[in-house]
């Protein structure tokens, strides 16, 4: 067998990139349906047999058969109008906010490998089409800010030259990079576990309603729960179930994972309906604390059992805790903060080093307000609290300091859109590096303070994430 070379398969995976097509919003749409009708059908069949002898038809399990239809359709319906519409609402979002030299950026820093695979494998630069066709390459003097870096192994001399002629490669990587991550494929198989959970646990139901007499609610064959009991249960994990995935469509910050906990929770029904009984022994209040339990989050109930299980967490230990950071961020509250910390993300360090696109999808915040964030984070890391004294002057962010610095350094304005009047003036820097040196350190020698500042504002400049925000997001006059 001859093993093919890296340019062999490097090419191929061009051809592929090139090739590559997905499934409209119709087609989603009859696969979706179809999945929801399969597992009735199939869940159907099942409950049948379950509630006869074999061969043998007595009953037929119609309360099943209605209730798992119903619930199954009021469920899917939310996750089938987000992966037919509101996805693709989402996907534009991205595309508006990443075009040409700023999509190339943003591959740039957090796609690299895949990026320059692809450029080894694309026709030459002169064939690549480009939005701007007929511009010529730029020459060495204005190339990319940061081409100084070492090329990878393996990557051309001028990648990131390359990468920023190559516009429609780069749409068509981030693309594929996309519907991979976070495209139809991934949502199918936790859509199907959470169908058939939510079908289980309608049959469930159900099955109760169909054995239990009018008189006083017995216990039951599933765990000695009483009927209330798994009523209750089941009617506040579905309840949570399709509220929260109703406010997640609604912001248009479904993830895969979030269908995965709705599978989870709905699993986990039974068992707190035991909880909740094994806990009010007497049986008086047990379907009401059942029915509560189940309506709260997964994230809610852990901090609960934590809480229990750490009563001699002292009050020296609590204060040790350090404070939140991302509240120093400006634009962060306490709700916002808690939506990063579920992600994961809970210092300001994370939040300069996350991928935007991945961190705006997972939080369901503005792709903008994901940039602004990480914008502000590498000032916060470069001059710590400090940076709080450079936002009365318009410094707080990354891109007006890349600004200044160019203005500094005699290069004026970069190759980017940016908005008349933006950019400082020569006999404007030397004012606005004093004023900034004498609020970040006011107790320093003035020389040294300004030698140090202007050093921290190169630093900053030079950053691989300042040279992406350039392009992706030009200076608001509004700041």
């Amino acid at each position: 067998m001859i093993e093919k070379t890296k340019e062999e398969m490097n090419r191929e995976w061009a051809e592929r990139l090139r090739a590559e097509s997905h499934w409209v919003a119709q087609q989603r749409l009859y696969l979706l349906v179809l999945v929801v009708v399969v597992v009735n059908i199939a869940g159907g069949g099942l409950s049948l047999l379950a509630v006869n002898m074999p061969g043998q038809i007595r009953v037929w399990p119609l309360p099943i058969f209605l209730l798992a239809a119903l619930t199954t359709a009021l469920v899917s319906a939310p996750f089938i109008a987000f992966l037919t519409l509101g996805w693709y609402v989402r996907y534009r979002e991205f595309e508006n906010s990443l075009k040409c030299e700023a999509l190339s950026a943003y591959l740039q820093r957090f796609w690299s490998k895949w990026l320059i695979d692809a450029l080894n494998g694309s026709q030459p630069v002169a064939d690549v089409p480009s939005r701007q066709a007929g511009t010529a390459a730029p020459p060495e003097s204005q190339a990319a800010p940061n081409a100084f870096s070492a090329p990878p192994q393996g990557a051309p001399a001028d990648w990131r030259n390359q990468a920023d002629r190559s516009f429609e490669l780069c749409d068509r990587l981030f693309s594929h990079i996309y519907h991979q991550q976070y495209g139809l494929a991934a949502f199918v198989p936790p859509f199907c576990i959470l169908v058939v959970m939510v079908y289980a646990a309608s049959a469930i139901v159900g099955w109760v309603y169909m054995c239990a007499s009018c008189g006083k609610p017995a216990a039951t064959c599933i765990f000695g729960l009483s009927v209330p009991g798994i009523l209750a249960s089941f009617a506040g994990a579905f309840f949570f179930v399709a509220s929260d995935s109703v406010l997640a469509v609604r912001r248009r910050a479904l993830n895969v994972s979030d269908i995965y906990w709705y599978s989870l929770r709905l699993l986990l029904a039974i068992p707190f309906a035991l909880v909740a009984g094994a806990i009010d022994e007497a049986g008086k209040g047990a379907t009401v604390l059942t029915f509560v339990i189940a309506t709260l989050p997964l994230g809610e109930i852990v901090k609960q059992v934590r809480r229990v299980a750490a009563k001699n967490f002292s009050t020296f230990e609590a204060k040790k805790d350090e404070p939140d950071q991302l509240l120093n961020l400006s634009g962060v509250t306490k709700s916002v903060s808690q939506t990063l910390q579920v992600e994961g993300i809970d210092s300001i360090e994370q939040v300069a080093a996350a991928d935007p696109v991945t961190l705006s999808i997972r939080t369901g915040f503005p792709f903008r307000f994901t940039l602004r964030l990480g914008s502000q984070a590498i000032v916060r890391r470069h001059f710590g609290d400090g940076a709080a004294q450079l936002l009365p002057i318009g410094l707080g962010d990354v891109v007006p300091i890349y600004l200044l610095v160019q203005a500094m350094d005699g290069e004026g304005a970069p190759p980017v859109a940016l908005p008349p009047g933006a950019v400082p003036q020569a006999d404007e820097k030397n004012l606005i590096v004093t004023n900034a040196a004498a609020r970040l350190f006011p107790n320093d020698n003035g020389d040294q303070r300004e030698a140090v500042v202007k050093m921290k504002f190169r630093q900053i400049a030079a950053e691989e994430y300042t040279l992406m925000l350039v392009k992706i997001t030009p200076l608001d006059p509004a700041l």
